[in-house]
């Protein structure tokens, strides 16, 4: 195995550190070569090793070579700063041509190299050159009128964004403009390729250069890059971008039609916003029921995906919590009592034994798995809701109005569905006994 020493690395920064846009490029292809095979052992280790060995003071960020010591210069912030500076180059010479997919790979597997802990035995290498490299994330997506080599280009950005907000602490160092900015961005993404999707207006036949693109590709690529931003906020979410998120969702959902990982991972991702911010949406979150209710609860009987039923019992249960002591809130109880009804009846004595999903069952639960755990759990909290709010009609009548006959036939529909198949000896009813 091939050893890296201080001249390898010098002369590539040399090269990525040219004026001239060939001796850049073949910077990048030699730290290519760097960068594969069993080489890349040895690279990645000195590179590790001598960032892991930099004092606060001494972190190099790539503008003048001259003014850092040797040994800082072999650093993952350092080569990080030079490929930033490469790859801007690079998109602003791309006025009449696509740029290079290279420069945007040779990136995205240095971040994924530079936060390897098997090579340095640390993490966050990259601290000092994070909030930098959001920036630059943004400056390279924010131009979205892309040719399809040009989304190759932002699909390996995407992959970096994900890829750094997976790491705990480096969403902080995003600034709020940044943020906002990018989750717009990915909402009106995924709108789009919807759109594309749902229309089926790609003339594949008559153009050969649409018949390359994928929009259910593009859809969930976008969902995955939306659901990270979500799920990584630097901090609570302004309020300037919770309207557009509504919004987004909702405009979102007028382009669903289908089921599959892509609705799932759509789900998750709302799932994943009421849990961050949902207590203070307010009366949005029902803006963003209103929207996906039709869809949602007919897939819900209708699919067969277990992932997807159980990303929809969460959304169920996350709605009654924010909608709870709404009058709004009563229609989703009201849809519920059908859907919960029917998929408990789905299950008998028999199907005791059969996996709802990839999930470990629950002792606790004795013979449930946890997704059905989870389906049980809600329904109980679907019928005593249902039934508490007929109750504390009754006990408001000395301050208000009584129930009506529509709200007390509702009550007492409830309590006669759950003895009727409590009676009947339903599996999964029985459970709620």
């Amino acid at each position: 195995m091939a050893s890296v020493t201080s001249r390898d690395v010098q002369l590539i920064v040399s090269k990525l550190s040219s004026d001239k846009p060939k001796s850049r490029e073949e910077g990048i292809k030699l730290l290519n070569t760097w960068l594969e095979g069993e080489r890349s052992i040895s690279f990645c280790k000195y590179i590790g090793r001598n960032t892991a060995l930099l004092k606060p003071n001494e972190i190099p960020h790539g503008k003048d070579i001259s003014v850092y010591m040797i040994q800082n210069a072999e650093t993952w912030p350092f080569l990080i700063s030079l490929l930033i500076k490469c790859v801007s180059l690079e998109v602003s010479a791309s006025k009449r041509r696509s740029p290079k997919l290279l420069f945007a790979k040779t990136l995205r597997i240095v971040v994924h190299r530079a936060e390897d802990t098997k090579f340095s035995g640390r993490n966050l290498l990259l601290l000092s050159v994070v909030k930098v490299l959001f920036n630059h994330i943004w400056d390279v997506l924010k131009d979205d009128a892309r040719s399809q080599d040009d989304l190759s280009f932002q699909y390996e950005y995407g992959i970096i964004l994900r890829h750094l907000l997976e790491v705990r602490h480096y969403q902080f160092h995003m600034t709020k403009r940044v943020y906002c900015s990018l989750v717009r961005l990915y909402m009106g993404k995924v709108e789009t390729s919807l759109s594309v999707e749902c229309s089926g207006q790609l003339n594949s036949k008559e153009d050969p250069i649409e018949k390359k693109k994928n929009p259910k590709e593009d859809v969930f690529r976008s969902i995955l890059t939306l659901h990270s931003l979500l799920d990584n906020p630097p901090g609570d979410f302004p309020d300037v971008l919770r309207e557009d998120i509504v919004n987004g969702f909702v405009g979102i959902f007028s382009y669903v039609r289908g089921e599959g990982k892509t609705l799932r991972k759509l789900i998750e991702c709302i799932n994943t916003y009421l849990v961050k911010d949902g207590p203070n949406l307010g009366c949005q979150s029902l803006e963003i029921h209103d929207a996906a209710q039709q869809f949602v609860f007919r897939c819900w009987i209708m699919t067969h995906d277990r992932g997807l039923k159980d990303a929809l019992v969460l959304y169920a249960r996350l709605q009654l919590n924010l909608t709870r002591g709404a009058t709004d809130g009563n229609a989703i109880l009201e849809q519920l009592l059908d859907v919960i009804g029917k998929e408990l009846d789905q299950f008998n004595v028999s199907s005791a034994n059969s996996t709802w999903s990839d999930t470990a069952r629950d002792d606790k639960c004795g013979t449930l798995t946890r997704s059905q755990c989870h389906l049980v759990e809600l329904a109980a909290l679907v019928f005593c809701r249902t039934l508490m709010f007929g109750v504390l009609g009754q006990a408001c009548v000395n301050t208000s109005r009584a129930p009506s006959a529509e709200k007390r036939s509702r009550r007492e529909h409830a309590a006669s569905h759950l003895k009727e198949r409590l009676m009947k000896g339903k599996w999964l009813w029985q459970v709620l006994n």
